[in-house]
């Protein structure tokens, strides 16, 4: 009797427990990020940050606490206690002792705010209801659309926005369900790509429907989930020029083995979260895995990672490129961790993207990106 009770709780602890991890996939969750790290010191151009895994990373951040925002550069130097880094711009009130969240998307506010780009607010009508969407640049020829990651927003395509405004593409930072703003899905919860691509779909026919003739699909993190499913099963894959991924989800039963694996767990722990999932949202791993595919990929694709990504397994863009080197071009970033390989080399990733565009066509011409040459360049390091 008691090795049954005992049974029992067991396995209540461990659906309890699946439950709990699989929330972390499917539920929707907007918080801001944990402020977490602490200002040691500042001084004219330059500040210094408890010394922690975030702090020393290398590259361009945002510091992001209750009473402002500040953008940081280069690690100077770290002498065991204190990492010091090259402070670009504040914004607000910070002093010694300030709690930092330390943000990989560097910029905060609309393309106005942020770069002083001229933009639209506009709404792309969806299955679900109208999303909002930033609209940046006149109307051309290509379009890029960007598509953020599981609980983001479209502050992190702001990185790049300065790059394609030079290439003369209009752009279009898309919100889609369960983002603030956008329609809640039917049952509130995410569904990996599975439905929210189709709000992909809305918002490449209004590009279309506002002069677009071709596509650039720009997915971060779950974006390049939407990504993928989009090519799948959109009658609209045809108008797509290229995709541009950047530690794009491409397997999710392999992102959800990867982190049972960093918990130090055996694989197979990761098989009742996919069975907490699967009861929650009828996930179809199959579709889930772009890797099983790879006809709807056969098109130019610039591929980012970040060799120390701990969200995303970089072993799926190397399989992605492996499987496709024709039309693959992967570029893993050294020290970057999730979606932070523009981070760490700013004007090497731009200088990447810029000759990926014009090599598919999608850049204006050289009258036309003079033009455009006078939009805000990215901080550099």
């Amino acid at each position: 009797m008691a090795a049954a009770i005992a049974a029992v709780v067991v396995l209540g602890i461990g659906v309890a427990l699946s439950w709990h991890f699989s929330s972390k996939v499917v539920v929707p969750d907007h918080s801001d990020y944990a402020e977490d790290v602490s200002v040691e010191a500042i001084h004219p151009g330059t500040i210094g940050l408890e010394n922690t895994e975030e702090s020393r990373r290398p590259g361009v951040y945002g510091l992001d606490w209750q009473a402002g925002h500040a953008i940081v550069g280069a690690v100077i130097g770290n002498d065991g206690g204190t990492v010091t880094r090259r402070l670009r711009s504040v914004s607000g009130y910070l002093v010694p002792g300030t709690r930092v969240a330390i943000d990989s998307k560097v910029w905060r506010g609309d393309p106005m705010q942020a770069l002083g780009m001229h933009f639209s607010e506009v709404e792309v009508p969806g299955e679900l209801g109208r999303m909002p969407a930033w609209r940046v640049g006149p109307s051309a020829r290509t379009w890029a659309i960007l598509v953020h990651g599981i609980n983001d927003d479209p502050e992190v395509g702001l990185r790049v926005l300065p790059e394609l405004s030079r290439s003369g593409l209009t752009s279009l930072l898309i919100t889609y369900r369960d983002d603030l703003g956008a329609p809640p899905s039917p049952d509130g919860l995410h569904h990996m790509g599975l439905t929210e691509w189709r709000d992909l779909e809305a918002a490449a026919r209004y590009a279309l429907s506002h002069g677009a003739r071709r596509l650039v699909l720009i997915g971060y993190s779950m974006g390049g989930s939407l990504v993928t499913q989009f090519m799948q099963h959109s009658a609209l894959a045809g108008r797509v020029a290229g995709l541009i991924l950047d530690a794009p989800a491409l397997d999710w039963q392999r992102i959800i083995s990867f982190h049972a694996s960093e918990m130090g767990l055996p694989g197979i722990a990761a098989k009742p979260v996919e069975w907490a999932t699967d009861a929650r949202i009828d996930a179809d791993w199959d579709d889930l895995d772009a890797l099983s595919h790879p006809e709807a990929l056969q098109l130019p694709i610039l591929l980012f990672h970040g060799t120390e990504d701990q969200v995303v397994p970089i072993a799926t863009s190397e399989d992605l490129a492996q499987e496709l080197p024709r039309w693959v071009s992967f570029h893993p970033a050294p020290g970057a961790d999730h979606m932070e390989a523009w981070n760490v080399d700013p004007k090497l990733y731009e200088r990447r993207l810029g000759a990926f565009l014009r090599r598919i066509g999608a850049a204006a011409t050289i009258k036309s990106r003079a033009a455009a040459s006078s939009s805000p360049r990215s901080p550099r390091g």
